[in-house]
């Protein structure tokens, strides 16, 4: 474990003022700036752990090759516990943006016995932050996984915070057993901890506050995942501070039913799209 200025980083600067900064370990991104503004729009815990090894409690965490406890090895996967190699880093579409890969080791191997090669590639512009997550069987046999994004998005006040797009859709509810319902109301609101699924989204969804409003896109992703851990999530998990339940919500791009499933040579592409509309 070694402290955030410690562990290897990379800032992206788009000619516009727009800009990101991801660490190696996990691929993960940990600030977003749009263009004008001097307010990230992503949420990093203060006690969050650094490091190859430590999942960043924060900022856009990566689950490959599985989500959740959606498959058969731990939890969220080991893409977020590895170092990534950057293998691309330019200016294009008038933003910046950086790739990063992971690939199968020895270590990987042993808890998933495949061959792959996963990029990230993070490009942000004017108000817009992409996240691409592009993963390539290169195993003689076919490879099947869970995945997701797991952006945590700064907001002033989650309790006054909604997630607006979700009516009619089925979801998980991971406080009830996991239990499977159907959304009625258009409007989510935040009131504490919560943890669902949600099955079959519309691929552009709104995370509201009431001054201003956050516009997530997806593409390739079916599934749409809402959480925050409330008070008493925060409390029992060591790199979480007090409070800070009320200042995030996690509004993540995900694949969880069916699993992707490759045969050798093919490629699964699953993109997040965040563009801060005020």
């Amino acid at each position: 474990m070694s402290g955030a200025s410690e562990a290897p980083s990379v800032e992206l600067h788009a000619p516009d003022g727009a800009f990101a900064r991801v660490y190696f370990d996990g691929a993960h991104v940990t600030s977003w700036m749009p263009a004008q503004s001097t307010v990230d729009r992503l949420f990093v815990s203060r006690r969050a752990q650094y490091g190859t090894g430590c999942s960043i409690r924060g900022g856009i965490p990566v689950c490959f090759p599985q989500f959740g406890p959606f498959g058969p090895i731990g939890h969220h996967g080991f893409a977020r516990l590895s170092r990534w190699k950057m293998v691309g880093q330019d200016e294009v579409d008038a933003g910046a943006r950086i790739i990063l890969r992971l690939t199968d080791t020895h270590t990987s191997r042993k808890t998933w016995p495949f061959a792959f090669s996963a990029d990230l590639a993070v490009h942000v512009a004017a108000a817009t932050l992409t996240v691409q997550l592009t993963v390539t069987n290169t195993d003689p046999t076919p490879i099947s996984f869970t995945a997701a994004l797991h952006p945590y998005f700064y907001v002033e006040n989650a309790h006054a915070t909604t997630v607006r797009g979700l009516a009619g859709c089925r979801y998980r509810d991971g406080l009830r057993d996991g239990g499977e319902f159907d959304a009625v109301n258009d409007t989510l609101p935040i009131e504490g901890h919560i943890d669902r699924v949600y099955y079959a989204t519309p691929d552009v969804i709104e995370l509201r506050e009431p001054n201003r409003t956050l516009r997530i896109e997806k593409r390739g992703f079916p599934e749409t995942v809402v959480w925050n851990p409330g008070a008493e999530g925060t409390r029992t998990r060591a790199d979480f501070a007090d409070g800070e339940e009320l200042h995030m919500v996690c509004v993540e791009a995900a694949v969880v039913r069916p699993p992707v499933l490759l045969m050798t040579g093919e490629q699964w592409i699953g993109t997040q799209v965040m563009t801060a509309e005020g």
